[in-house]
């Protein structure tokens, strides 16, 4: 495209003028110590600013890099802390469970306890708003946690494992209406069943009561030992009152001495006699049928 004559006369103009306008500050440069200083302050500025600019977009371009190494710092960092975390629950682990062993035993005694383990287990989930309640806890079959063992703590039972993975396991608890107990009133007489009706979690039942057992309010329902699940003796609740079902039984209100809102470890209790005590009874339930 050919340009008009007007716009090449312009260019040209401009070109001279611009080429003067060196010759004169070149000029000016080498004759005045001033003008010359002057200048190169004013040239330094100029690359100042492009130096400051270049730095900021060097900087940017490594911040995705220095982000990346952050990230990868907090993970690092993270993972050390959960290992120290777990590490120190360990070692409280321990000691809680010989503080609570020991708590069980002052109120059970050694001898009803012979014959059974005891592995301690934090509370990762408990459920208390449906009707079929029931707890996850840290400790599976590499803990030696299996199906059908009794889980307990100082204040009374908590349920029964009802399945077992590698590491946690599955607690179908007390409150749940798919579950219920041997227990008896006192440490004598008056052996019935522990179960929860679905009502207030800090109640259930004692049913099928004998009508000649005497019940006084206040008076301690222990489990029974009649299951290969608990020890005999451990206390569960307290007595609050009964009436009499079907004209036969009593059925005793039970106030529950643990309080399964506040559940943080549990131990998990081992009948080691309990294969043996099932085989034999399942020689019984052969016959029956």
């Amino acid at each position: 495209m050919k340009l008009p004559p007007l716009i090449y006369n312009s260019i040209g103009k401009f070109l001279v003028f611009a080429a003067l306008e060196a010759v004169c500050l070149l000029l000016i440069v080498r004759n005045s110590t001033v003008q010359s200083s002057r200048v190169m302050e004013g040239v330094r500025t100029v690359q100042s600013f492009f130096w400051e600019k270049s730095a900021a977009i060097k900087n940017y371009t490594a911040l995705r890099g220095t982000n990346k190494d952050l990230v990868e710092e907090n993970a690092r960092l993270t993972q050390q802390n959960a290992r120290l975390r777990e590490y120190i629950t360990r070692i409280q682990g321990e000691g809680k469970l010989d503080e609570i062993s020991s708590q069980i035993r002052g109120g059970v005694g050694d001898s009803a306890l012979t014959g059974y383990s005891f592995t301690l287990a934090k509370v990762i989930k408990n459920t208390l708003n449906t009707t079929h309640n029931y707890l996850i806890i840290d400790k599976g079959e590499r803990d030696g946690v299996t199906e059908d063992l009794g889980v307990i703590t100082p204040s009374g039972v908590v349920g029964i494992v009802r399945g077992a993975g590698p590491r946690f396991s599955y607690v179908m608890s007390l409150l749940n209406l798919r579950q219920s107990i041997s227990a008896k009133l006192g440490r004598g007489a008056g052996l019935g069943t522990l179960k929860w009706d679905g009502g207030s979690i800090r109640k259930a039942y004692l049913t099928e009561v004998a009508l000649n057992t005497e019940v006084q309010k206040g008076d301690t329902v222990f489990t029974s030992g009649n299951s290969s699940f608990f020890p005999p003796d451990i206390p569960v609740g307290k007595a609050l009152s009964y009436n009499i079902e079907d004209g036969m039984y009593k059925k005793v209100e039970v106030e529950l001495l643990q309080d399964f809102s506040n559940l943080d470890y549990v131990i998990v209790i081992r009948n080691e006699d309990k294969r043996e005590i099932d085989s034999l009874s399942a020689i019984n339930n052969s016959y029956l049928k």
